[in-house]
């Protein structure tokens, strides 16, 4: 493993987590976990690893006492094999993000699920609402595994439906090619990188789609505004933006390794400054 990011001094008794992935630089975890161990005056410290060997490392994690890690791309789903525990639904996603060392007991979650789910519920109850989730790739995969777990009827829209087909197997949900996508939905949920920086002009379905009525949920949050959002807070929709993904699924991790609540306001001011920071830039 390479450290990549260490923001502040640490002495014998620090606690250290870190965030696993390649390539990792432009990963915003460590800057918004280190503020709120800050601001919980906790002694941890939040670091960064380059990692192409997620076996190695979860090893490393048990020699050397690591409390915790974040699992970031490309790691995900080969990172469940390496620990302990999980629960049922991180089993039937098949990835992991978090893992906890629970004494050299290590214990998985998939809390990008609950991320997602919690970021919904804020706007509305899920159990019998009719959603539409756009793509077909692992972050689509949790999303649809906490939304049918919250009873919600679920169809997939991707290019390719071949490979969705394990989504209707494992799930019960429709899988349908995206051009036969309508506005017959409550919920719209976008999972694919389209509209992402730099192709910022970018959106997965045409704006005649959307219906005022929906909640429009783009995981999108490079730009904090995407094309999708735009257009959907034209014509009267409710939008969740996809920081409140990432946050929501951050102060999950944050109450794992911890054990604390997560200091929401400070990461959301953090995460949020840094976006329009680099946004103002680019």
């Amino acid at each position: 493993m390479t450290e990549i990011n260490l923001t502040e001094k640490i002495n014998s008794k620090t606690k250290i987590i870190g965030v696993v992935g390649n390539p990792i630089k432009h990963s915003k975890s460590p800057l918004i976990h280190n503020a709120a161990l800050k601001e919980k005056k906790l002694n941890y410290q939040y670091l960064a690893f380059k990692v192409t060997d997620i076996k190695k490392a979860i090893d490393e994690m048990k020699e050397l006492g690591i409390v915790g890690f974040s699992v970031t791309l490309p790691h995900k789903v080969l990172a469940i094999n390496f620990v302990d525990k999980v629960d049922e639904l991180s089993r039937k996603i098949g990835a992991i993000n978090t893992i906890y060392n629970d004494n050299g007991k290590l214990f998985g979650y998939n809390t990008d699920c609950m991320g997602a789910i919690n970021a919904l519920k804020e706007k509305t109850q899920l159990s019998g609402k009719k959603v539409y989730v756009i793509g077909n790739g692992g972050a689509s995969r949790a999303i649809i595994a906490g939304l049918c777990n919250e009873k919600a009827k679920v169809s997939v829209f991707c290019r390719d439906i071949n490979k969705a087909k394990e989504f209707k197997k494992l799930f019960g949900c429709e899988v349908i090619n995206i051009k036969e996508i309508d506005k017959n939905c409550d919920i719209l949920i976008n999972t694919t990188p389209v509209g992402m920086y730099p192709k910022i002009n970018e959106m997965p379905i045409k704006k005649e789609i959307l219906n005022k009525k929906m909640i429009v949920f783009d995981i999108v949050y490079n730009p904090i505004e995407t094309l999708l959002i735009k257009e959907s807070k034209k014509i009267g929709c409710t939008v969740i933006y996809g920081t409140e993904m990432f946050l929501e699924q951050a102060y999950v991790q944050f109450k794992i390794f911890t054990g604390k609540n997560a200091p929401k306001k400070i990461m959301r001011k953090v995460l949020l400054n840094e976006l329009k920071k680099e946004q103002n830039t680019n």
